[in-house]
């Protein structure tokens, strides 16, 4: 058996957003020994070989996967690389959405009428990627989402706001989350309350489920897991 490798693609611009990603990718990895490489959006177009890589896990974004970024050509290239080496990919709310675009086209990718900022309760599917997970207490932060996917997908999470939360490609190792499994708990709540300064709107769009240490830890068997069972 191959020993599995992980490529992480970090595409946060905003400082605070990239350093809790790496930080929480390094919490997850590295106390489950894990073998990962991380690239960050600065040195996406430099020479890689990716054909030691199993996995690939595509961060969130800022940017919108509707609109057209001077480096999603060399994303989609990545993607193409992984998928047709039948190698597992995880997206993250950017990336989940980006991988609907990849697939079936950015026309299945809209802005959300009912926006998701803070933490709320996700409900899940028996997908094997949700092994052992009791009850879902996660993070979210997205104006965009996924809608209207075809008998390839299966819908694997919802929440009462988002009806899409999660899919995985029938019959393929692939799969996207809405939901953020991938930021430091203390920083969910920073981010949230820059958002409250920033975003008018704020109250409406403010989800506030309550979620303890404990609860969130849940969030740490989803990464666990992709990784385990492909």
């Amino acid at each position: 058996m191959h020993t599995k490798h992980v490529l992480v693609l970090n595409l946060l611009f905003e400082q605070s957003l990239k350093k809790s990603f790496d930080q929480r990718i390094a919490e997850v990895f590295e106390t489950s020994d894990i073998k990962y490489d991380t690239i960050h959006l600065s040195h996406l177009d430099d020479g890689h070989n990716f054909n030691d890589y199993t996995h690939l896990l595509i961060s969130g974004s800022t940017e919108s996967a509707m609109e057209e970024c001077s480096w999603y050509p060399r994303l989609d290239a990545i993607i193409d690389h992984f998928m047709s080496k039948n190698k597992s990919i995880l997206g993250i709310c950017f990336g989940h959405q980006f991988l609907v675009r990849h697939i079936i086209g950015k026309n299945h990718v809209r802005k959300s009428s009912t926006p998701e900022i803070g933490w709320t309760n996700i409900k899940l599917s028996d997908n094997q990627i949700f092994h052992t997970v009791d009850s879902l207490k996660s993070a979210v932060f997205h104006y965009d989402e996924v809608f209207d996917l075809d008998d390839r997908f299966e819908i694997t999470a919802t929440s009462d706001r988002c009806t899409i939360h999660g899919f995985q490609v029938r019959g393929e190792k692939i799969w996207g989350v809405q939901f953020h499994p991938d930021f430091t708990y203390n920083d969910v709540f920073e981010f949230t309350e820059d958002i409250r300064k920033k975003d008018p709107l704020f109250e409406e769009i403010h989800c506030r489920t309550d979620v303890s240490p404990d609860e969130f830890k849940q969030n740490d068997l989803i990464l666990k897991n992709w990784i385990q069972l492909s």
